[in-house]
């Protein structure tokens, strides 16, 4: 038989379960019909889509309050034997298998909650005092593990911090000083513009390392300004050239390449100690 074609009397009895907030155990008043054993289904109620739905509760003879086991949809899809061998599953069938079940929790390290230990309180009040004991043992370990987890966290995100720190330092120095005030931004745009490769003498290198080179080599920074050409008849803008000049060879280079140019000619010191 289907849980929606019960024809058990319905009765008035009080739940234990937990209010709104999914902590705080409460004692609600239901219209339960029993199922099978010790399990008693409520009355339908309509979930959001309108479909039905259901909780399942566990009542123990000679115990006042129920507890709230299963919160369902659906009651045609299940029968009561299959509620019963849930039911056995979950240690609700008997006091005794309750009480086997949750001391097995305490050997596994797994949760109790408040609401079963309110539940066994009608009946044992010495395992109820052991539960809650363990529910305060479990949540100071689960707190002393979060702190430890948030520690290492910390830890891992601070040593990735200081990578990060040295990287930067050590990519910065590669400037010779020249970014050390840059801001990250500022530095970002340069090294990615001076990360870019040339070829010169048949060789590969980065363009900061060209400069550097050519630097070394004597070559020297100009700024030639009003630069225009002339395309088709027509005279272009005047605009300002930048350029890297010795023996009457040049190279024309970025506004950036110049600067950093200019900054090495200007600490040539640095460079030679380099």
């Amino acid at each position: 038989m289907t849980l929606d074609k019960l024809t058990t009397p319905f009765e008035r009895r009080r739940i234990i379960e937990y209010g709104k907030d999914g902590n705080k155990v409460v004692r609600h008043w239901y219209e339960v019909q029993r199922v099978i054993g010790t399990i008693y289904k409520t009355r339908d109620f309509p979930d959001q889509y309108g479909a039905p739905q259901f909780k399942l509760c566990v009542f123990f003879d000679g115990i006042r309050n129920g507890l709230e086991w299963q919160w369902m949809s659906h009651p045609e899809y299940y029968t009561a034997e299959m509620v019963q061998n849930a039911a056995k599953r979950d240690g609700m069938d008997s006091m005794e298998a309750m009480l086997s079940i949750l001391s097995a929790r305490i050997e596994s390290g797994k949760f109790i909650g408040n609401a079963e230990i309110e539940f066994v309180r009608q009946f044992d009040q010495t395992a109820a005092e052991r539960f809650t004991q363990y529910r305060l043992d479990y949540y100071a370990r689960k707190e002393e593990q979060d702190r430890q987890e948030r520690m290492a966290q910390q830890a891992k995100e601070e040593s990735e911090n200081a990578r990060r720190q040295a990287e930067a330092e050590a990519t910065k120095a590669k400037y010779y000083g020249w970014a050390d005030t840059m801001t990250p931004l500022r530095f970002g745009k340069v090294h990615r513009q001076m990360e870019g490769f040339v070829r010169s003498g048949g060789k590969v290198m980065h363009i900061r390392d060209f400069i550097v080179s050519l630097v070394k080599g004597g070559w020297k920074p100009i700024k030639q300004d009003n630069i225009v050409t002339w395309h088709h008849g027509k005279q272009s803008r005047p605009r300002t050239e930048h350029r890297l000049y010795k023996d009457g060879s040049s190279y024309k280079v970025s506004k950036t390449e110049y600067d950093f140019a200019v900054y090495l000619v200007e600490h040539k010191e640095i460079l030679e100690q380099g």
